[in-house]
């Protein structure tokens, strides 16, 4: 097993011993961590299974939000600078 040094800020370090479990190393907690977070995306992985038109579509709605939310942001931050 090949072994490698890396360094972890105090912050770093503190989090990754909270979540320990008993003896547990430190390679053993950054796998564990590390497939529960994979394991969670991979819930999503295929869930857009859409034709190309339907593609197309959801893109251009995005676009619309997004421009939406734009204004949105864009009209709240002068509120808040008037203030």
């Amino acid at each position: 097993m090949t072994i490698k040094s890396l360094t972890i800020t105090e912050n770093a370090y503190d989090a990754l011993q909270r979540l320990k479990h008993g003896d547990e190393s430190f390679s053993e907690v950054i796998l564990r961590v590390s497939k529960e977070k994979i394991g969670q995306a991979a819930k999503f992985f295929g869930a857009l299974k859409m034709k190309p038109k339907e593609i197309v579509g959801w893109q251009e709605r995005m676009k619309k939000n997004r421009i939406l939310l734009e204004k949105e942001f864009t009209m709240r931050e002068k509120k808040i600078r008037q203030r």
